[in-house]
């Protein structure tokens, strides 16, 4: 019998740990996939942070590397210094990225250290009980603005874009099949780039389905319909230019 699908080299047999409906996984997949399709599975390394994001290290069959809250860009950047060779991937949440690591963030962009940050934001704290996070949109309900969050969100990749080092920043979404592919595609260019020596941020719209009210088969029209308005996907900037 031909086999038409198996499971990526780089995605380990270990059972999941994000809730049902997590979008998480689906992120975590097509990474894993990248990195067989350019066969650098023995060159990966993924800094990984604390929260919902340090669960990408028992799925991750390649090597990882934990980082204290907030640091996984310096973290990632002292790996690359160390090992050039190397394919440095920093996966990082709404707290870690944009918020208690936000300097990280920006200091590291703002240099251009080769490696590529995988943004994954759920506009919430989601592993801490569905806290308002920097990125949750103005009037969304959380455990912690019951009427309301009233501050505008941090928008990470239309910040990074302004930088002169980021050479690729873009907005994705994984919630239906056309933005998975488009995902993807961002995540290759991502890092063969980072293989010539630039710097990326790709961010990715989740949907925490056990924080924020919303159902798991409810969250990629959500995604689409109320998310998007707010944080709208595409390039930001291609090739050291802005888009």
């Amino acid at each position: 019998m031909e086999c038409v699908y198996k499971r990526p080299e780089a995605l380990s047999a270990f059972p999941g740990m994000f809730c049902p409906g997590c979008h998480h996984a689906i992120l975590i997949k097509l990474i894993a996939e990248v990195i067989d399709e350019l066969g650098i599975r023995e060159r990966a390394v993924l800094a990984s942070p604390i929260g919902c994001g340090g669960m990408t290290v028992p799925a991750s069959n390649y090597d990882t590397i934990f980082s204290l809250h907030g640091r996984v860009p310096s973290t990632a950047a002292a790996v690359k210094m160390l090992s050039p060779e190397s394919v440095v991937i920093c996966y990082q949440g709404d707290g870690d990225a944009a918020a208690i690591g936000t300097a990280e963030t920006v200091h590291v962009a703002r240099r251009g250290d080769p490696v590529t940050v995988i943004f994954a934001n759920n506009g919430v704290f989601g592993m801490t009980g569905g806290q308002a996070a920097p990125t949750t949109r103005v009037g969304d309900w959380t455990i912690t603005s019951k009427k309301g969050n009233t501050y505008a969100p941090i928008k990470l990749p239309e910040m990074i874009a302004t930088l002169d080092a980021p050479d690729y920043v873009a907005r994705c979404a994984v919630n239906n099949p056309k933005h998975i592919i488009q995902c993807k595609k961002a995540i290759r260019h991502a890092l063969e780039r980072q293989m010539e020596g630039k710097y990326s941020l790709v961010e990715v719209l989740c949907s925490c389905v056990t924080t924020t009210g919303v159902k798991a088969e409810n969250s990629p029209e959500f995604i689409d319909k109320v998310i998007e308005s707010d944080f709208p996907l595409g390039e930001f900037k291609r090739d050291g230019k802005r888009l």
